[in-house]
């Protein structure tokens, strides 16, 4: 009976294409510009948590020493020699990463900790749900009491769910990636729960930039997405996944 065991693990393996080594494995990836000041509290964490067998950083064309930084840490760098963008920056992490789990982080992360990153991808290696994404501590009021921030950058997507040419078909989206990523996982009906992560917060970007070019970039954002999907779907995704996660927190 072991044998037969043995047998038919093997054949299933064979035919999904898993590899038994890298299976429920985390390959975190990490789109980093001019984030020198903040990086480091990502990679302290990351860099050797029991569940995360690989970090990829991409280093993309920053003019600032962030680059010095990263290589202070046991994790794979990727430099860009010109700044590409976001989308294309973490298409060339997953592109390289050798993992069945890929986690998203955003490089300016503050509180972030051994146990968040553990939450974040339990359900996922579990089997609960498809995917997770993270609820910030400053996170919008409306996005708390729906209890999903859907334009969160902190995810779990098991990496052959983001193979999809949906959402790498705006290479230069910029701040549409995270709702491409929610069109495409929706349209095939993937589970998926919201992961409260009580003491992360990201850098906004007037604290980065300053005032007056912060609020310039959250325009642009909102322009952006717009661009993915009218602004009347964007916000449909929103009430859709909040639903989403009321049903699947309860499994």
């Amino acid at each position: 009976m072991p044998i037969l065991a043995y047998v038919s693990n093997y054949y299933i393996i064979q035919v999904m294409k898993i590899d038994p080594i890298t299976k429920n494995k985390i390959s975190v990836v990490i789109a980093a510009y001019n984030e020198a000041p903040r990086i480091a509290q990502v990679l302290s964490v990351v860099e050797h948590h029991p569940l995360v067998h690989e970090v990829i950083v991409i280093n993309d064309g920053s003019t600032d020493i962030t680059s010095e930084i990263i290589q202070k840490f046991n994790v794979t760098l990727i430099e860009n020699n010109v700044n590409i963008g976001k989308t294309l920056s973490v298409k060339k992490g997953i592109k390289a990463s050798k993992n069945d789990l890929i986690m998203l982080l955003d490089a300016d992360l503050q509180g972030l900790t051994k146990e968040a990153v553990s939450n974040l991808a339990k359900p996922v290696i579990d089997g609960r749900v498809d995917w997770t994404l993270s609820l910030r501590n400053n996170s919008f009021h409306i996005m708390k009491l729906l209890k999903v921030d859907w334009v969160s950058g902190e995810r779990v997507i098991p990496k052959n769910l983001l193979m999809d040419p949906l959402i790498w078909s705006n290479p230069n989206i910029g701040y549409g990636l995270e709702t491409l990523i929610n069109k495409s996982l929706l349209r095939d009906h993937k589970t998926f729960r919201s992961v409260y992560l009580p003491n992360v917060t990201n850098t906004n970007k007037a604290k980065k930039i300053g005032f007056l070019k912060g609020w310039v970039n959250d325009f642009k954002m909102v322009g952006q997405i717009s661009k993915v999907i009218p602004l009347h779907k964007f916000f449909g995704q929103f009430i859709h996944m909040s639903y989403l996660n009321r049903k699947y927190s309860k499994q």
